[in-house]
This record gives structure tokens, sequence and C-alpha cells, in this order.
């Protein structure tokens, strides 16, 4: 992909970004304002909140899809809002549909331009991901997991030139997660619920800990990038 190619994309995708959220802006100002100016009640909010429209939920599930497009675009603050405003299992449903329409645009726009990640630690993570003797594994873990760069993950899934549907199924069970814990989170931290906070705390050491299952999972005993240097020397 060259560089111009790229500065347009982002561009493109940023001014969408950014005209679905001031379209959220306008449908949800009253609620903002109404709670802004009166005393706290949440049961109030929550009513509020949840009889704006259903086509605010393809607003939110669009806002997701595009933030999964953008490289390093944070989604989190959205998805945990679609459990706010939604419920945890629309909320749920709403950030699973963004994040996977949202990857499979990213992969399809790196398809039309491609590029291979510059050599270095990123770089690394994509071989080490293609060189597991469970790629589709391992490419789940990679969607599940929000500490890795979804962009690498797009990578890999690229170059391993899977079918359609066997790379759509891997970034649907990586969504799960994730989708699980900004919907269900979203929707507890509106009702005070302490102790599905707690829960989804360990929902995220959890995926920090599948990470480690990468690593084992190797084809070989060494990360390509390692054995590569050795054969140079």
């Amino acid at each position: 992909m060259k560089m111009y190619h790229k500065v347009i994309l982002i561009t493109l995708g940023l001014c969408g970004l950014v005209g679905l959220l001031a379209w959220l802006w306008l449908d949800y100002r009253t609620v903002i304002l109404t709670f802004w100016h009166q005393a706290f009640d949440r049961q109030r909010l929550i009513d509020l909140l949840r009889n704006q429209g259903k086509h605010n939920a393809l607003l939110f599930m669009a806002v997701i899809a595009l933030g999964s497009a953008i490289p390093g675009m944070p989604i989190a603050a959205v998805a945990i809002l679609a459990g706010v405003c939604f419920g945890r299992w629309p909320g749920f449903a709403i950030n699973v549909a963004g994040i996977v329409i949202g990857n499979l645009l990213a992969i399809g726009i790196l398809d039309r331009f491609p590029h291979k990640p510059q050599p270095g630690k990123l770089r690394a993570l994509t071989d080490r991901l293609k060189a597991m003797r469970h790629p589709r594994v391992g490419l789940s873990i990679g969607y599940a997991v929000p500490m890795l760069p979804t962009l690498l993950v797009n990578y890999a899934t690229m170059e391993l030139r899977m079918s359609w549907w066997n790379t759509a199924g891997c970034i649907l069970i990586g969504s799960l997660p994730v989708s699980f814990l900004y919907a269900f989170g979203g929707n507890e931290l509106l009702f005070g619920n302490t102790k599905t906070a707690v829960a989804a705390i360990a929902l995220v050491l959890l995926l920090l800990g599948l990470y480690r299952v990468i690593q084992r999972d190797q084809r070989r005993k060494g990360a390509p990038v390692e054995k590569a240097t050795t054969e140079e020397n």
C-alpha cells in the first residue's frame, strides 16, 4: 500500500467516523442535557437511553465497524456505551457485528492494496501467528486479545489466504469475549454492579493469558524471525 493510498483511506475513514459520532451526539443530546440539568435518577436515565430508537443500534454498529477498520483507533468507549444504551445482550450483538464487519472490511482493503509490515517486533508478531501449528486458533486468540494490534492480526489473516468463511469465523470467535466484556461491563456500570466489574477484570487477565498460547503453539521451537537471524549468521 503506497503512502497516498493509506492517507486517503484513513482520512475517509476518519471523516466517516466523525460524521457518525456527530449523528449519535445529535440523537442523544437531549438525554445528556436532561441528565445534566436534573437530579440523578438511575431508572429515568436508563429509560431515556433505551428509548431513543432502534436506528441508533445501526449507528453504533457502523461506528464500531469503522473504528475496527482504522488502524490504532480505540473502540472500547463506544463498545461500552453500546452496553449502556442498549443493555447486555443487544449491546453484545452490536459489538460482535461491528467488530466482524470492520475487520472484514480492513482485510478486504489490505488485500486490495498489498503491503507487509516493516521488520521488527510487530512483523515478528505477524510471523508468529502464521507459524502456529493451529493458525485458526492463533488468529481467533489474536482477535480476542484487545492488547494485540488488530492490524497485524489482519495482515496474518490475509497472508494465510483462508476462505472468506474461515476468516469470518476466526474474527467472530475472537470478537465474542471482548464484545461480552464491553457490553456487559457497560450495562453493569450503569447499574453500579461491582461484582460484574470484578468478573470483567478477571476476563481481561484471562485474555492476556491467552497470548501465551500463541507463543507456545509454534511449528518450530524458535520464532520465525529468530530462525532467520540464525541462518544469516
